[in-house]
């Protein structure tokens, strides 16, 4: 029950109306600070996904279509009726006494009633999750994968849209500055350093059935790297780590993108910020 008094909370909390007592200063800052906060790490998503103007514009519409959605179910008759309920409890209870057998019947039917308005709710919105993730480049899905929401990104953090591929790549530049003398002597090592650091970063979650071999397959296509002249080298880095990491896409932990996309790029919140994005274009 009491899970569903804080849904009540949340759904009935936008349509209070009528008068209400004046709050002090303070406890009138925290929703606004909160609510600044929320638009700080939106945009800090919003820059760092380097989104086209379209990919904006479609984001707005979806999330406007979401928006909707949300206020249908707070709208729902049921949501009412159930505000009703829980005050006749209180009513009861506050009086010392037994809540009617009806009472209690009417409150399960609508529990009922209401889970399954939610359910239908948030079905709808990871379709349109869904669609969102469509339209995203695969660094952008990438990004939003390892995406924490946060006020100031941390020091030093390339901007999502450089997040893949750009770690490999200066790796891959590094080992191609070696002096041939100290690569072949070290091979084997590097190998395994690079195969450590592949480890670490998928936390473990890696089954290698023949390690001999694919050192040799890290070796050879570091090898590969190192005889590519600068200008072969900038045109093929990309696909050289994608090669080099194309084994492990399989165990990259999953962190629920579409889920993610529900979360931040469908918050209603988001929509002014992107229209003042595009205003600005």
């Amino acid at each position: 029950m009491k899970k569903w008094v804080l849904l009540l909370v949340v759904l009935l909390l936008p349509l209070a109306s009528g008068c209400q007592s004046v709050q002090p200063a303070s406890a009138q800052a925290v929703p606004e600070m909160m609510g600044l906060r929320r638009e700080v790490q939106l945009l800090n998503l919003i820059n760092g996904l380097e989104l086209t103007p379209d990919q904006m514009r479609f984001i707005i519409e979806k999330a406007q279509e979401v928006q909707e959605m949300r206020e249908e179910l707070q709208a729902e008759a049921s949501v009412e009726e159930m505000a009703g309920v829980l005050e006749k409890f209180k009513t009861t209870l506050m009086a010392g006494e037994n809540v009617p057998p009806d009472l209690i019947d009417r409150f399960h039917t609508l529990k009922v009633q209401l889970e399954a308005a939610e359910d239908n709710y948030k079905s709808e919105v990871m379709y349109i999750a869904g669609e969102v993730e469509e339209i995203l480049e695969e660094y952008q899905l990438y990004a939003l994968e390892q995406y924490i929401p946060c006020v100031i990104p941390p020091e030093g953090e390339l901007r999502v849209g450089q997040a893949r591929g750009t770690g490999g790549e200066a790796v891959l530049e590094r080992l191609r500055a070696l002096p041939d003398e100290q690569f072949e002597r070290h091979e084997e090592a590097i190998a395994r350093r690079v195969l450590g650091r592949i480890r670490e970063h998928l936390h473990g979650a890696l089954l290698i059935l023949d390690e001999e071999a694919e050192l040799e397959r890290i070796a050879d296509l570091i090898e590969e790297a190192r005889s590519l002249s600068d200008v072969e080298f900038e045109l093929q880095k990309e696909d050289l780590v994608e090669e080099l990491l194309a084994p492990y896409e399989a165990a990259r932990p999953q962190r629920g993108t579409t889920a993610t996309i529900a979360r931040h790029l469908l918050d209603p919140a988001i929509i002014p910020l992107l229209e003042e994005k595009l205003a600005r274009e």
